[in-house]
Parts: structure tokens; C-alpha cells; sequence
């Protein structure tokens, strides 16, 4: 008996090698499918032939793909990729006042979209996963897929998310705490669907983008209408025990500063996010309770056309706000010495603004030593990476769950949703 388990073991991660490389890579001839697993080419040829009987995978029709050395040149070279049909999930991006969702097939095509304003700061809680799902229901009846053949829903939320429970334990969008949103999409509509911090869903779509740059230790932070931090430790986001680690938008800067929207003082977030620099150059008081609505993006290009101008009030917000970036990331540096740390959002197209005062900080913050090898690179803001990383993380939890244990005809009703 333990010789079968052991053998069934190392059968499911060498499904797992081979379907991560796709994940990553794209399609693929077998032959390059060795370098990057590791597997013998019997191992891949059966491997591969498996999971294509099992309509996993599929073969791309035969290509002249240009190879490495004079005897291959021109070769004809048949790619192995996922069948786009084995699998759909459907990925949610909770946001102060809106949602917006999107239907990925089992290469992570985006099929469908669906953008819904809701007032989610005076939300019930008790029926917001009642709207979620509403809304789900509502993007896959656009694109005429029925409900049953979503294997995952992924949610991406502003705050502390609780992964185990599948709840939001606090979230700027939302009046109420403890907000019940997984078990609710499970039993309406019977979907297995997980909860997660937005920032570690970025750090997810780095990793899927390119894991060669991102696969070793590094820092994700987000800037936009909120502060929040994804870890990467040896190639993986650390979410923590309960999915709510990493909450550096919410570490303190100053005690007794201004009042963060997590209702505490001197968070990073009030110095940084879209409602703090509006404060700063408003000349509010940092007592000020934060608006609960979602900033207008017209305001925000107006603080920085002012800062560009030279405005001394818009200068300073932005000011406070690379100087709490960088004593922030300057804990981060001496606790963890990442090799790469990451800035995306929103918040990122006023870098030119920030990143003066941001490295002043930096220098003062933490050895020269420890801070030297740290390459610090900003993310394009037209990337969604919550969508992406989000979608990334649900097909991944499909191979682990499901693929990984072989014929879709020998796991039972679960595989109904996907065949």
C-alpha cells in the first residue's frame, strides 16, 4: 500500500512540474518541455500523452519553430498547450464602490467582463455575498456559459482577508467587518470560491508573468486608493497563516499621525493613498476622518498637475508621501532583503513626484550594505495584475486540486463542472 501511495505521489507532482511549466511558459514542444521540469523525455511523452487523453492539454497544430542548433533549423515542432475548454474560472476584484469581474478560460484568456458600481461602504453584509454571486451569475449568462462549468472563483479584495474562513475581516470598502463571501458563493451557486488580499494577488501575476525575474524574494506594493504589500519568498507569495500577511499599508509611520482609513493613526496608507495626498494639499486637518467613497482619478490628475506646477501644497503631499514609502520599505529591506522590490497601481504615475524623497528616505532608513542589491522597478499602470493574479491563482488551484489526480472520468461530479 505505501508503495502505490508514493508512486500515485510522484505521479501528481510530475503532472505538476509539466502543467507549472505551461503555466509559465506558454506552449511548448516536448523536447523544451525537459529543460524546464527536468523529466526524462519518456517521462514527458507519457506524462503529456495523459493528460491530453484526459482533455487537459491539446496539441497545436504543427509549426516551423526556429530551434537551437544547425540540425534543427526549421524543424517542424508539435506545441503542447492547455485546452482552453478544460477549465474556466471566473476572477472578482472588490473595490471601494465597484466590482469588477472576468471570465478566464483554462489558458487564462479573458472570455467576458463585467464592471458593476455598488455603494459597497453602506453594503449589508449579510447579503453582499448574496450580490457577488448575482453578479457572477450575471457575466456568465452574458457569455453563455452555465454555471456548472466553473471550477473556481477567485476574490480579490481592499484589506484583510481571511483565505480559511473566506471572509473580509476589514476592508476600507466597507462599513461592516467579518463579511461572509465564500461559503455564500459555494452554496448559491456551487462553486468553490476563495478570498484574498488584492496586493498578494499582484505578486501572484508577477510570478505567473515571468518567474525568472519574480521567483525569488521580493516585495509587491500597491499604491492607488489603499496601501498594501505581497510578499514573495523563495518563488511563492506568503499569504500567512489565515491569507492576511504582509498588511504594510497599515504598518505605522508616525504614532499619533493622521488618521488612517483602518480608523488607527499614522498608518503608511495615510500618507501615501489617493485620500491622503488629497488631504495633504487640501491643507484638512490630519484628524480629518478619510472619505469613504472612492476617489474621482480627475482629482487625482489634478493634484499632480498642480505638484508638476509647482504648487508648494501639492509638492508637500507628495513629499510626506515618499518619505513614508521609504522608511517603510527601509524596515522591509533590513527584515527581509528582497532582491527586487515592485511598485504598481494608480499611485505609480506620480513616481516622479515621489521617488526624490522616497530614496532620501531609503539612504537614512537602512545601510548601504543591505540596500544596495535591491532593485526597485514600477509596473506599468495600465497592468491589472489583481485580475490576472487572481486568475492565476484560481488555475493553479485547479491543477493542484484536480488535474493533478489524473483522468477527469475517475474524480467524480467535482469534474463535471469542468469536462
Amino acid at each position: 500500500m505505501r508503495e502505490k501511495a508514493d508512486s500515485d505521489l510522484v505521479r501528481r507532482q510530475n503532472r505538476l512540474l509539466l502543467m507549472e511549466a505551461l503555466r509559465q511558459h506558454g506552449a511548448m514542444a516536448r523536447v523544451d518541455m525537459g529543460r524546464h521540469t527536468g523529466l526524462s523525455p519518456a517521462s514527458i511523452t507519457s506524462i503529456s500523452s495523459q493528460l491530453i487523453s484526459d482533455g487537459i492539454l491539446e496539441e497545436a497544430s504543427a509549426a516551423h519553430v526556429p530551434a537551437e542548433g544547425p540540425l534543427r533549423r526549421g524543424r517542424p515542432t508539435t506545441q503542447i498547450d492547455f485546452n482552453p475548454k478544460c477549465a474556466h474560472v471566473v476572477a472578482v476584484k472588490v473595490s471601494i464602490d465597484g466590482l469588477e469581474l472576468a471570465l478566464a478560460d483554462g489558458r487564462g484568456a479573458i472570455l467576458a467582463r463585467r464592471t458593476s458600481r455598488t455603494t459597497t461602504y453602506d453594503a449589508d453584509p449579510a447579503a453582499f455575498g448574496k450580490l457577488l454571486a448575482d453578479e457572477i451569475t450575471a457575466l456568465l449568462a452574458k457569455a453563455r456559459l452555465p454555471t456548472r462549468r466553473v471550477a473556481r472563483v477567485g476574490i480579490a479584495v481592499q484589506g484583510v482577508a481571511d483565505s480559511q474562513a473566506g471572509t473580509v475581516v476589514w476592508s476600507p470598502a466597507f462599513r461592516g467587518r467579518n463579511i461572509s463571501v465564500s461559503a455564500v458563493i459555494a452554496d448559491r451557486l456551487g462553486i468553490p470560491c476563495r478570498v484574498a488580499n488584492d496586493a498578494n494577488m499582484i505578486a501572484e501575476g508577477l510570478i505567473g508573468s515571468d518567474r525568472a525575474r519574480y521567483g525569488g524574494t521580493a516585495a509587491v506594493v500597491f499604491m492607488g486608493y489603499g496601501v498594501g504589500m505581497g510578499l514573495i519568498i523563495n518563488g511563492q507569495v506568503y499569504h500567512g497563516p489565515t491569507g492576511a500577511a504582509a498588511e504594510f499599508g497599515h504598518m505605522n509611520h508616525v504614532p499619533d499621525g493622521p488618521l488612517c482609513r483602518c480608523g488607527r493613526r499614522g498608518c503608511v496608507e495615510a500618507y501615501v493613498a489617493d485620500y491622503s495626498l488629497l488631504r495633504w494639499a487640501s491643507g484638512e486637518a490630519a484628524t480629518q476622518p478619510p472619505s469613504s467613497n472612492a476617489i474621482p482619478h480627475a482629482d487625482m490628475l489634478a493634484l499632480e498637475t498642480a505638484a508638476h506646477r509647482g504648487e508648494p501644497a501639492a509638492l508637500s503631499a507628495y513629499a510626506k508621501a515618499g518619505e513614508a514609502l521609504g522608511f517603510g520599505l527601509a524596515r522591509i529591506i533590513a527584515i527581509l532583503t528582497p532582491s527586487r522590490i515592485v511598485l504598481a497601481g494608480p499611485g505609480t504615475r506620480a513616481m516622479a513626484l515621489i521617488r526624490p524623497y522616497l530614496d532620501r528616505a531609503l539612504e537614512a532608513g537602512v545601510v548601504d550594505e543591505l540596500r544596495r542589491n535591491v532593485e526597485i522597478e514600477v509596473v506599468p499602470i495600465a497592468t491589472d495584475m489583481i485580475i490576472k493574479g487572481t486568475i492565476d491563482r484560481a488555475l493553479r488551484h485547479v491543477d493542484r486540486e484536480i488535474f493533478a489526480y489524473g483522468p477527469l472520468a475517475k474524480r467524480g461530479r467535482e469534474l463535471e463542472n469542468i469536462a
